[in-house]
């Protein structure tokens, strides 16, 4: 199995998570590679496809889908819980794709998760299904 070359060590998971959305932007199948941890079991899971195990196809995946050009997403509702050596994200990815009307925005759910490694935080897990409609506004916080 090929490994990913690890250019830079992410202090926190974070940084990690921006920087995988950079890599979307820009269309880096390198960059985007090189945030996921080396271990054999990491997970990624597109919507609607299956579940994909280890690099060499979590890296086919992206291949395919960066092939198509850079991703417009935007990051909304982005809630984390960590601890020492994992952090688990959850958000909504809202992605700008060319419909048969023109420009159309899709909601995704999505799950992030990163581990803490000796090469900084890491991305162990992506895990995106499509939502059943666009996402509400958050609740306001209520004072007592």
């Amino acid at each position: 199995m090929s490994r990913p070359a690890s250019k830079v060590m992410f202090a926190t998971a974070d940084e990690t998570e921006q920087a995988f959305y950079d890599c979307l932007a820009r269309a880096d199948l390198h960059g985007l590679m090189s945030l996921w941890a080396e271990e054999d079991d990491v997970i990624c899971i597109h919507p609607g496809g299956p579940r994909l195990e280890g690099l060499d196809a979590i890296r086919a995946s992206w291949q395919t889908i960066l092939g198509n050009g850079a991703l417009e997403i935007s990051v909304t509702r982005q809630t984390a819980i960590s601890g020492m050596l994992i952090s688990v994200h959850t958000l909504i990815e809202e992605i700008m794709v060319q419909g048969e009307n023109g420009p159309e925005l899709l909601y995704v759910n999505a799950t992030n998760v990163y581990h803490k490694t000796s090469r900084g935080w890491r991305l162990v897990l992506h895990h995106a299904s499509p939502a059943t409609e666009a996402p509400s506004t958050p609740p306001a916080s209520a004072l007592h």
